[in-house]
């Protein structure tokens, strides 16, 4: 495991403090690499209502007329290919994990922000960055060796919280993939019900569709975290 900031550089020799500088910039350092994770997290969320709310507002998006006008074969590849792809992508992908990726990240960096502040950590590095072998983590098979950055090199009930929201949104968990998924099609029944050119018995039926299939994705993804979590305590 290496011991280092977001700098680069290792902890203090013992008895010893870090750098002047080094104390004053590592707090900006993290300060700034929060606010870069918070960005993303903030486009990740919007992704999917703000793509539904495009179509609402847009008068040329036509769906209905895209839909009569589409020959037979055209409408089943897209419900087998494009509808199922569309809801992997904006269910699990959009909703879960490009926000999951990024806010454990953010929090953790403005946690060591914080703490470069503090005297009390004036002679250690704030985070760390581990590698692990291949096949030793959990998630998909890689190429070669994993790294998982800004872990906490003091940890507290707090940091090994977020810590688990970091795995979980950096790795591939098919039970959490599967109980998104329903919310991607929600997404795919609510940009339907955004279309202006259906008619309103149909949109009203998109649109409670739409609605409940996100709501059982939050109840099954947090189950499925819930569960994801326990496995780790218990391991």
């Amino acid at each position: 495991m290496a011991n280092r900031d977001v700098d680069g550089s290792a902890a203090a020799p013992p008895g010893g403090r870090l750098g002047l500088v080094r104390l004053i910039l590592r707090p900006i350092g993290y300060w700034s690499l929060a606010w870069v994770w918070l960005t993303i997290w903030f486009v990740g969320i919007l992704l999917a209502p703000g793509s539904v709310a495009y179509v609402y507002a847009d008068d040329e998006v036509q769906l209905g007329t895209v839909l009569r006008e589409t020959p037979f074969i055209g409408l089943v590849l897209l419900v087998v290919l494009f509808v199922p792809l569309l809801a992997a992508i904006m269910g699990p992908g959009a909703m879960f994990w490009v926000p999951t990726m990024a806010w454990p990240l953010a929090l953790l960096s403005f946690a060591y922000a914080f703490r470069g502040l503090r005297p009390s950590y004036a002679r250690e590095p704030l985070s760390c960055t581990t590698q692990a072998p291949r096949g030793g983590t959990p998630g998909p098979p890689t190429i070669g060796t994993v790294a998982l950055s800004l872990k906490p090199v003091r940890r507290t009930r707090y940091t090994d919280t977020l810590m688990k929201w970091y795995m979980a949104g950096w790795d591939l968990h098919m039970e959490i993939f599967f109980a998104a998924l329903p919310a991607g099609v929600g997404w795919v029944a609510l940009c339907a019900w955004a279309s202006q050119d259906i008619s309103t018995p149909v949109r009203q039926g998109l649109l409670v569709a739409g609605c409940a299939l996100v709501l059982v994705s939050v109840v099954l993804v947090a189950r499925a975290v819930r569960g994801l979590f326990a496995q780790w305590d218990e391991a």
